[in-house]
């Protein structure tokens, strides 16, 4: 049997491409297999920034190196904008820089099967799965290079979306995270009335000892019943990822964004009030070129004063081909000034939301570990690490009991059911 190994560099979309990809694979009796001892190897590439394309090549040449004999083959967003990039480098065997070609490719390695089948993603970890509800982006921040790559926004149709959902609960995954590029357009260009909530509720309707987690959502697609759904459903996580960029309304406008600071600090207000223990994120864009000293100090001032608990901040990096790009950028020591200093803002907000957690019983997903202690996955996004050891893919009920080491450290209460609120002892 041919043995097989997929490279995933880039976003939670990308995860869930390269899962289907072994899926298809696995299903046609394929071995997945370490790169080293793979006969096949894919690398899906990410291009959002300049460094994932330099990774994306590094980590082509760095598998080739380790593995000569492989054929490698690479796929994803980097080798959609630039295929010559990656034809161009030594031991490449095929550039597949689009959908059709991958799924021709995988078809020439599965005789007598259709690539398009549907099939469950494989995902290494039979704990969390993601599942891809909607693709592409039709808001053109002047920055960003993900439309031009990605395409328009699409909508995976609510029924299939049901039946990969099934699927991934049949085949064990407690926890689904739905993902996409801007999962808050969900079903707009299908005409399907109630968009993203709609799709939440008509998942929520089935029975089981699961758990559904957004994963980021635009602040103008925050709805007020997205909210009330946060706040009243136990099986959705009280858990939201909202990109802010800038806490500057110039910078903002500069960007194509369509929101102004205030409206943000206000929908992180209210949603912290009317959803008690949300765990909020945010992604913060630092270095944009037109961005002053004043307009990265307005950006901390929001930040210190909101409730947000986990924060992503990375430099802005110029992509070809978009607005952005042709403005002059700031010193490079300057943009990465910034960046730290906003990382360490992030590092403490984490840790005040994780302290102010402390002491109250919070529900949580026990994942896979090698360190031989048991982790756990709060509703509100708290990875954990716990006094002992526990086995993956059991609901827990865990106490926070101190910050350690820069992570939570908690102990477990109990065993719980979450269809049914049914507790036992650990």
């Amino acid at each position: 049997m041919m043995r097989f190994a997929v490279l995933t560099l880039g976003c939670k979309l990308n995860q869930y491409d390269s899962a289907k990809v072994a899926a298809r694979l696995a299903r046609a009796g394929a071995v997945p297999s370490s790169p080293e001892s793979a006969e096949l190897i894919l690398v899906n590439t990410c291009t959002v920034t300049h460094k994932a394309d330099r990774d994306s090549r590094k980590a082509v040449r760095s598998l080739k190196r380790a593995n000569p004999g492989a054929r490698l083959a690479v796929f994803g967003c980097a080798s959609r904008r630039t295929p010559a990039a990656f034809s161009g480098l030594a031991g490449v065997d095929a550039v597949l820089s689009d959908d059709e070609s991958l799924l021709r490719f995988l078809d020439d390695w599965r005789p007598g099967a259709s690539a398009s089948a549907p099939c469950v993603p494989l995902f290494p970890d039979r704990t969390r799965a993601f599942l891809k509800v909607q693709e592409g982006c039709n808001q053109p921040c002047s920055y960003c290079i993900v439309p031009s790559v990605r395409g328009p926004s699409r909508s995976v149709p609510p029924e299939e979306v049901e039946a990969e959902f099934a699927g991934l609960l049949e085949a064990g995954f407690r926890e689904v995270v739905l993902t996409g590029i801007n999962t808050g357009e969900y079903g707009k260009d299908l005409g399907w009335k109630g968009g993203l909530t709609a799709l939440l509720e008509r998942l929520l309707k089935r029975n089981g000892d699961f758990r559904l987690r957004l994963n980021s959502v635009e602040p103008r697609a925050v709805t007020p019943g997205l909210v009330r759904l946060l706040r009243a459903e136990g099986r959705l996580a009280r858990h939201l990822q909202v990109p802010l960029q800038s806490g500057s309304d110039a910078v903002l406008a500069a960007m194509r964004r369509n929101y102004k600071a205030g409206f943000f600090a206000d929908l992180l207000q209210r949603l912290a009030e009317e959803v008690p223990g949300i765990g909020l994120g945010c992604d913060v864009l630092c270095g944009f070129p037109s961005e002053t000293r004043e307009d990265h100090e307005a950006t901390l001032r929001l930040l210190e004063a909101s409730p947000v608990a986990f924060l992503h901040a990375f430099a802005y990096s110029p992509r070809p081909g978009t607005p952005a790009a042709s403005i002059p950028p700031l010193p490079p020591g300057e943009v990465a000034a910034r960046t730290r200093e906003l990382v360490a803002l992030g590092r403490s907000k984490s840790e005040a939301f994780a302290r102010s957690q402390m002491g109250r019983p919070l529900e949580a997903l026990t994942l896979a570990s090698e360190s031989g202690r048991g982790r756990a996955l709060t509703s509100n996004f708290l990875d954990v690490l716990l006094d002992g050891a526990a086995p993956p893919n059991r609901w827990i009920t865990i106490r926070l009991t101190r910050w350690e080491g820069g992570l939570p450290r908690g102990e477990i209460l109990e065993e719980r059911d979450l269809r049914t609120g049914s507790r036992g002892r650990v």
